[in-house]
């Protein structure tokens, strides 16, 4: 009896988790806890041009992901995770759209491949990342804005070899020159006459001039250099506490149906200290963010959509206990942890 008790309380635990996916037939189409907009208020054409929805091969909503590129989608990965080639390619992506079926304006392309991070993990949803490549350009829309890194400089000790071919030369003809001429000034007249004129003239240049070329490459032993050079370090913003904004078209509540429209809502990035009182160790503040505001959240229609701050996409719609519970936020890709390889899929596959 209590193994069974057990069996249905895991069973309802993983439902929480996990059912968010977009209702379809096909057993491989309903591999992902794809989410949308509760709360939300319709939006304006034009207002998100490069956003897209992703859809099945029958035109139904999948996801949603944006464009990045003439021919590049960034999208979740758990969208296209374990989609033969064949399925992949029946995906296609409508922009420009207020509706999945499009309308005046809208641009739709087919999709030619998908490349989702190689070490995302499905059970997680660790690097929840994937790019995909349309069968071709998309050339009259602007397209969605990733972060950019900010450059910190720091200073920092060259670790090369030093040579001491420098000090020398200058120290010793500097110093001689300087004090026997002011210094004997005062004093008898026929001391430094003679002394001063032949002893610091012929000493430092002869010496420092032969030594230091003999004994320069003393790279282990040396003390550290006290020039100092500067280097470029990159950071990003965390996005804590600021206002940011999700869209899409999927349900409008949890279990509901999927909205005939595009809507959009306003929520807060929340600290990560914050999101992991929430969600544990399931929560990766170095591959994901939290974002939320009461009534307002992502739901099941639209994984791969976008969070914007300031409108920059900063994150990337990936999952969540429940739709706008106000114990749980909801989950994103923390962009700015993958921008180095979003741009280095792109360039490696051209369309």
């Amino acid at each position: 009896m209590r193994f069974t008790l057990l069996s249905i309380g895991l069973f309802c635990l993983v439902a929480l988790v996990s059912a968010r996916s977009a209702n379809s037939s096909s057993i491989e189409e309903n591999r992902q806890p794809s989410i949308s907009i509760v709360g939300g208020t319709a939006a304006v054409l034009g207002e998100f041009p490069s956003l897209g929805a992703m859809r099945n091969s029958g035109g139904s909503l999948r996801c949603g992901g944006t464009l990045i590129a003439p021919s590049h989608v960034l999208t979740a990965a758990h969208c296209l995770y374990g989609l033969s080639s064949t399925s992949i390619s029946a995906l296609s992506m409508m922009f420009n759209s207020l509706t999945v079926s499009g309308g005046t304006g809208s641009i739709s392309r087919t999709v030619k491949k998908a490349i989702i991070h190689p070490s995302y993990v499905s059970t997680t949803e660790e690097n929840d990342v994937a790019i995909m490549v349309l069968s071709s350009p998309v050339t009259t829309l602007a397209f969605t804005q990733l972060p950019t890194d900010l450059d910190i400089l720091t200073t920092e000790a060259p670790v090369t070899t030093q040579p001491d071919t420098t000090r020398p030369t200058t120290r010793p003809t500097t110093r001689p020159t300087t004090r026997p001429t002011t210094r004997p000034t005062t004093r008898p007249t026929t001391r430094p006459t003679t002394r001063p004129t032949t002893r610091p003239t012929t000493r430092p240049t002869t010496r420092p001039t032969t030594r230091p070329t003999t004994k320069p490459s003393c790279s282990c032993t040396c003390p550290p250099a006290t020039v100092k050079q500067r280097v470029l370090e990159r950071a990003f913003s965390t996005y804590a506490n600021a206002p940011a904004v999700i869209a899409g078209w999927g349900t409008t509540s949890s279990g509901g149906s999927i909205s005939s429209v595009l809507l959009k809502a306003n929520v807060t990035v929340l600290d990560n200290s914050v999101v992991a009182t929430q969600y544990g160790t399931s929560f990766i503040g170095t591959a994901m963010l939290g974002a939320a505001a009461p009534g307002k959240d992502t739901c099941q229609g639209d994984s791969g959509g976008p969070l914007y701050v300031g409108g920059v996409q900063v994150g990337i719609t990936s999952w969540g206990y429940g739709c706008a519970d106000p114990n749980y936020a909801g989950i994103y890709t923390r962009v700015t942890t993958y921008v180095d390889w979003i741009a280095q899929t792109v360039a490696s596959n051209p369309a």
